[in-house]
């Protein structure tokens, strides 16, 4: 009798047992799937802080245009000089776009297709920092000779000139601070793909 109750006693504890593990699974499944889901949305709100980093720039970009027609005007620049300097400005803000763009709602979709277009996204920005930064330097000397040369006060000149290169350096420490965050945003989106790929 007492081994028939010890046999009872020993599949009571065991049935516990069973309910606890059950129990702590589904815990455990529940709590992956909130830290996945957690990951996927910071995931997401980083792409969209890349976004509005980029409406931004546009945003600039597209404000600046006008300016320089009138700058072109009032000073009476060539319009070869203006022509260039809006198709550069309008080059940038496409290539802005294309590159940085991504479909946010979908990113959950394919996380190997997401991390493949993120690392694409990181060289295409890199490629298009060096074209952008020489081509900025060379319109900068450009605009210099333009300005040096269209018949204005000398001690004007002097002060546009100085003018603009405090306005390239600041222009160019915003605009490589943007990069970095960028491309940091970039990373840390990786890093978290990668996490939520070895938790499956």
């Amino acid at each position: 009798m007492n081994e028939f109750n010890n046999t009872i006693n020993n599949n009571d504890e065991l049935d516990a047992m069973r309910v606890q593990l059950a129990s702590l699974k589904d815990r455990l499944d529940r709590t992956t799937r909130l830290n996945e889901q957690h990951m996927l949305n910071s995931i997401k709100r980083k792409m969209r802080g890349v976004h509005n980093s980029i409406i931004k720039v546009i945003i600039m970009g597209t404000v600046a245009m006008p300016l320089w027609v009138l700058i072109g005007y009032w000073f009476n620049l060539p319009w070869y000089y203006i022509t260039f300097t809006m198709v550069m400005l309008a080059a940038s803000m496409l290539a802005d776009y294309i590159i940085n763009h991504m479909d946010v709602d979908s990113m959950d979709r394919n996380m190997a297709e997401t991390a493949t277009r993120l690392v694409k996204m990181k060289e295409y920005r890199l490629r298009q920092e060096l074209i952008a930064i020489p081509t900025l330097l060379l319109w900068f000397a450009w605009t210099i000779y333009e300005f040096t040369h269209a018949g204005l006060d000398p001690d004007f000149t002097r002060g546009i000139t100085c003018g603009a290169g405090i306005g390239l350096v600041i222009g160019g420490a915003i605009g490589l601070r943007i990069f970095f965050k960028l491309q940091k945003a970039n990373d840390e989106m990786l890093e978290q793909i990668k996490e939520l790929e070895d938790a499956d």
